[in-house]
């Protein structure tokens, strides 16, 4: 967990999400490993709580500034009905932008229901990640939480 972000006194929203351990973690590292490309995947879970996570492949012809996830990530969904879990969040990262979400970003949110998690790399050394809802062209912070460290900024 060294070299990322986090912060006991974030800007503390009605709604809260809460990471598997090593989850925050795992986000970063496919986040570096994609650099300098966006990368994406989604996470399945209930009740506000992250259960399992999947690295989706960027299939953007622009992926140096947008993330287009692949179909065969995005099907997971059916496995998640299946046992009784949702398509709780989605992440993708931001190699040299800020952890907030672009107009893209916001014009492309068709799931009202998930967490949007964007992973910024603009400090390489201090990566950031923050979650956010987004419905209908608005947007909300969630609160992300670690399970084993607490709030992450």
């Amino acid at each position: 967990m060294a070299n990322r972000r986090i912060s006991e006194s974030a800007n503390v929203t009605d709604e809260d999400f809460l990471l598997g351990t090593g989850m925050g973690d795992e986000i970063v590292a496919h986040a570096r490993a994609g650099y300098p490309e966006e990368v994406c995947g989604i996470i399945s879970g209930r009740d506000g709580v992250a259960v399992e996570l999947h690295r989706g492949r960027n299939v953007s012809p622009i992926p140096r500034t947008t993330y287009e996830l692949d179909v065969e990530t995005l099907m997971k969904q059916i496995e998640f009905d299946d046992t009784g879990l949702v398509l709780a969040a989605i992440y993708h990262s931001h190699p040299a932008g800020p952890p907030i979400p672009s107009s893209t970003d916001i014009a492309r949110a068709f799931y009202p229901d998930s967490v949007y998690i964007i992973c910024s790399l603009a400090d390489p050394v201090r990566p950031s990640l923050r979650g956010f809802r987004i419905i209908d062209g608005a947007v909300r912070e969630v609160v992300l939480r670690d399970a084993s460290v607490g709030i992450l900024t």
